[in-house]
């Protein structure tokens, strides 16, 4: 009868243990952190929370409002790889005991706590204090943490910062942010101002005639490239006809009187004519040389030619056909006249300008002014031509400040600007 009793006893005492055995290792399931595979969550210990100091896991007050949380396992969703694993980056070991990339996790490695830049990617040159309270999930104390505490930012004081830190070189890629080492140069003075594109002056003609008439032809339109000496317009005016029979009339008094010298020195060696008749031929010589060259020097300056002077004589009389020509090279950027129209000495028929090169002008504070000299470099960009970027050189400084605009106007010269590069265009040059 007591066999029975024993026996009982000893099954109830080996079901206890079981239960208690059972029990216990249900309780270190419960307390070991579950991995990736089968759905593991980074596990939090509040404890590791200063007394009063918890941080975002453990004070929901604390998390950024902007950012989704994941509920399911205690992170914000951007952080979170097991409900979105692409947001992983290849080739970083992921700690799937806490849920972080191993070069992160201070719990299984503390060393990185103490360790400079130079031991890891996302470590401290200078290693926090052992009672600090760091953000596990950005590598930076939690008091610093620009992502996880961003109302800190409303309270800092001139020279204090919040921190950010990237998960890797490509994450900052990806975001736009580029590295590069420190490296000495010459620092250059930027001075922004407002300009204008303007020809160059000192190679725009305005086409005019020397003498009144009445417009005949105009043989240019305007964008037309024109030579030097090509011809750009005929003018009908009387008074070159009057120069032209002038000069006529010089040529053949300058053949006379060289006739008659040449008879006088004949009979002047034969003792027939007395020597006072040789001087006054010979004086009216050198009156007609003048005249002849004065009558000349009318006509060029009236805009013939040496091959059109000379050609006069075979023309049989004189015309009032005046030939405007260019004086260069370029293009005809303005027409102001047409045929038919009477114009006086100093009025443009067309202009010409050498587009080699272009001035921007510029409109300087005066405060800035000062810091700028001569052969500088100046950069243009336009807003009506965001893409084209054009480089000149300060060539002109204003001595005196503008009435109107109480600025120092300047002047860059740009060689061999662009097609696109149109007089008006608004700059802001730097």
């Amino acid at each position: 009868m007591n066999i029975p009793s024993i026996t009982s006893l000893g099954l109830a005492l080996g079901f206890a243990t079981f239960l208690f055995a059972s029990c216990g290792e249900k309780d270190e399931s419960a307390n070991a952190d579950p991995k990736e595979g089968s759905g593991g969550v980074e596990v939090h210990l509040a404890a590791a929370c200063p007394a009063g100091e918890g941080c975002f896991i453990c004070d929901a007050s604390k998390r950024d409002p902007k950012r989704l949380w994941c509920t399911e396992h205690d992170r914000y969703e951007d952080r979170c790889f097991i409900c979105h694993p692409e947001l992983k980056e290849a080739g970083r070991l992921y700690c799937t005991e806490h849920g972080v990339y191993e070069d992160e996790c201070y719990l299984c490695h503390p060393e990185l706590k103490t360790k400079g830049d130079s031991e890891g990617p996302k470590t401290s040159s200078t290693a926090p204090p052992a009672n600090v309270l760091m953000c596990n999930e950005h590598g930076v104390p939690e008091a610093e943490c620009a992502i996880c505490q961003p109302q800190l930012a409303a309270g800092l004081k001139p020279g204090e910062s919040l921190k950010i830190r990237v998960a890797s070189a490509e994450a900052m890629s990806k975001v736009g942010v580029g590295v590069s080492e420190p490296e000495t140069t010459t620092a250059s003075l930027a001075v922004e101002a407002y300009a204008t594109v303007d020809y160059n002056q000192n190679q725009v003609a305005k086409i005019t005639p020397l003498v009144g008439g009445i417009v005949r032809e105009i043989l240019v339109v305007p964008g037309q490239t024109v030579a030097a000496g090509e011809p750009l317009g005929v003018i009908h005016s009387t008074d070159l006809a009057e120069s032209k029979s002038r000069y006529l009339s010089t040529v053949a008094a300058m053949k006379l009187a060289d006739l008659q010298v040449a008879r006088e020195r004949q009979l002047a060696e034969k003792r027939i004519t007395a020597a006072s008749e040789l001087e006054s031929s010979e004086a009216n010589v050198e009156v007609a040389t003048v005249d002849l060259a004065a009558a000349r020097q009318r006509l060029m300056n009236l805009g013939l030619t040496e091959q059109e002077i000379e050609a006069l004589g075979s023309e049989g009389r004189p015309t009032s056909a005046l030939t405007l020509r260019a004086p260069f090279s370029g293009t005809i950027v303005d027409r102001n006249v047409a045929a038919g129209e009477r114009v006086e000495p100093g009025d443009p028929i067309v202009v010409l300008a050498d587009l080699s090169s272009m001035w921007i002008e510029l409109s300087i504070p005066v405060r800035e002014a000062t810091k700028l000299a001569p052969g500088m470099m100046v950069k243009a960009q336009f807003a009506e031509l965001p893409e084209t970027v054009i480089s000149g050189q300060l060539v002109w400084i204003a001595t005196a400040v503008d009435e109107k605009t109480r600025r120092i106007q300047a002047r860059a010269l740009v060689v061999d600007p662009p097609a696109s590069l149109r007089k008006g265009l608004y700059v802001n040059a730097h």
